[in-house]
Order: C-alpha cells, then structure tokens, then sequence
C-alpha cells in the first residue's frame, strides 16, 4: 500500500537534486557582472542515473483483522534529463522503472496453526512507471535565499493492468500498478535558505488527477511537503534531519478486476471490507536523520550516496495498518554535458 508514496518521495529527491542544477544554472547566468573574461559556458544538460532501495516492514493487523502487511520492497531505477533552458526556465524528464515486492498475512492470528489462519502470499510488478515533465522558474535568488516553482504533467505510461503473482485472475491492488493510468498535473514550489554551512529547505506539492483510467477509477488528489535541514561539513559530506507528509485523497471509482470480495468473512467468522483502505483519505509522515556523500567531478561526472533512518513515523487510514521503512538508500550518477 506504501509502495506509491516511495515513488513519489524518490521524486522528491530527483526533483532536490534536479533544483540544485537550476541552482547553479541561475547563479552562472544571473551574473550580469563583466568581470569574468573567460569563454567557458556552464554546462546546459544534466543527465542523471538514481537508483533508489526501499525495505519496509508490516507492524500490526489491519482493524477489520482480515490482513496484515509482512515485508515489502521497492526498488526504483530513475532516469533524469535537464535542460537548463534560460535563466528563468530549466525543463526536467523523469523516467522512472520500479519492481514492486509485498508479503500479505490473510487471517492473522498469532501463534494459530489452524487451517485458513496465518496464511501468507508475496506478489511482485514490476515495470515502466509514469513519464513526468517538468519546468522549473526561479522566483526569488540571492546569496540567501532561493525560492523555485515548478509545474509538471504526468503521461501515464506505467500499466494498470498487472495481476497478483500469487493470484493470476485478480488484478494487483491500486499502489501495486506501476501508473496512475491518467495524465496528472502536479504544481509544487521549493524554497531553501542558506547560511554559512546550514542549509534548510521546504518544499509543497500538490497533484490532481486527470479524470479516470481505462479501467474506470482514478487515485486520489494528494498533497506532499517535505522540510529538511543539513549542515555541510564540505562540498562531499552533509547530514542532517528531514521530515515527510503525505495526504492522498480516496481512489474515485472500483476495479472490479480487484475488487473481488469486498464483504470477506474470515475462517475465525469476522467480517469486513478488505478494500476499504483505498475508499478513504490516507495520511502518513516521518522524521528522519539523513546524509549524503558526493564524489569529486570527474570528467564531468559526479556521484552521489544517500540514506536516511526514520525515528518517528505514524499513519492515519481507515484500517489502521502501518507498513514501515526503518530505513532508506539511494545512489546515483550525473553527468553534464
């Protein structure tokens, strides 16, 4: 149920790394000054590999008791192309490929060895996910401050139609498709503050869906704001602390295709919903202590690794599951050119 949120965070993180080469393209163009007599040019193009590894882990029964979440992974292969096209736009693509993993526990009950309890199946998809195009535009630039816009259209490349490993005739739950399946528009603003060697930052983004997919429903709006604050020992090392919330609206619509028993009775004789997580609001945040380790440029190239460990994490849904990350690492290549 989580894996989506991983996604849009790891697009978080593009889109701060993204922001760093607008950054840089304001500081090189803005500089109106003629005091520089050189005729080298910065860079106009960035190309950057990210890979990026999640592991989580289920921490209680839903509150119908139908199903709990065991261990679950996504890893995420990021592709991203800028264009730092003027002083004022830079023109960012991100083409993401994610393999989803999650183990689901039907009919928890702990210590129970009777037949139909504790029963568990692990199911994988594992493909393109959604195109995003973007532009970014710098509002506000000084040696302190930096505030960016940015406006992005999703294509809904990434499938619908992937159906449980475990169960070949159910289609995959709604966070288990590697899209949305509609052309999304998402505005976001990104605003850093910089003193000496601290660098803190916030940044909102909200998305709203382009209708409803070929398969008759469509995610929830969601709103996400990040806000992160590190110190720079160098220009390789930086730590720091970051917090995460995300809010998505209720799926609009019903797959029929997996929604194939919404009144479930257990073998123990409990009844309930098990696809009523996704008709309702769900919420979730985290803190977490972060750092990350930048290579020296080499040929025009440089590499990064990242992590981070949560410390305080909570999650509000209609079935009181919590799936969580303890912990997270990324590494990437970028190149210009």
């Amino acid at each position: 149920m989580k894996s989506r949120t991983l996604i849009a965070g790891a697009l978080l993180l593009s889109v701060v790394t993204a922001f760093s080469s607008a950054a840089f393209s304001q500081e090189q163009q803005g500089d109106a000054a003629p005091k520089l007599t050189t005729s080298a040019k910065p860079p106009k193009y960035f190309l950057t590999y990210s890979y990026y590894k999640y592991d989580l882990q289920g921490t209680n029964s839903a509150n119908t008791r139908i199903y709990k979440f065991d261990a679950s992974t996504v890893d995420l292969n990021m592709v991203t192309a800028t264009w730092l096209y003027s002083p004022q736009w830079t023109l960012l693509a991100f083409v993401p490929y994610v393999k989803n993993m999650v183990e689901t526990v039907y009919n928890p009950v702990p210590g129970s060895s009777a037949p139909g309890n504790n029963f568990k199946t692990r199911d994988y998809t594992e493909g393109l996910g959604d195109v995003r195009l973007m532009g970014v535009t710098p509002l506000v630039a000084d040696v302190n401050n930096l505030l960016l816009a940015d406006i992005s259209v999703t294509i809904p490349t990434g499938s619908v139609n992937e159906y449980f490993t475990s169960v070949p005739t159910q289609r995959a739950a709604y966070n288990m498709q590697l899209g949305s399946g509609t052309p999304d528009l998402i505005v976001g603003a990104t605003y850093s503050y910089t003193l000496s060697k601290w660098v803190n930052s916030a940044r909102g983004q909200a998305t709203v869906r382009g209708g409803r997919n070929q398969n008759g429903w469509a995610l929830g709006n969601e709103f996400i704001t990040a806000l992160g604050s590190k110190y720079q020992f160098n220009k390789y090392v930086e730590a720091g602390v970051a917090g995460n919330y995300k809010a998505r609206d209720a799926v609009q619509g019903r797959d029929d295709k997996y929604e194939l028993h919404n009144v479930y009775t257990t073998p123990s004789g409990l009844t309930g919903d098990g696809h009523q997580y996704y008709h309702a609001p769900q919420i979730n945040w985290d803190t977490e202590l972060v750092a990350k380790l930048t290579s020296p440029a080499y040929m025009g190239a440089t590499a990064t690794l990242e992590g981070g460990v949560a410390f305080w994490r909570d999650a509000i849904n209609k079935d009181d599951v919590r799936l969580d990350m303890p912990y997270w690492i990324a590494a990437s290549v970028n190149g210009t050119f």
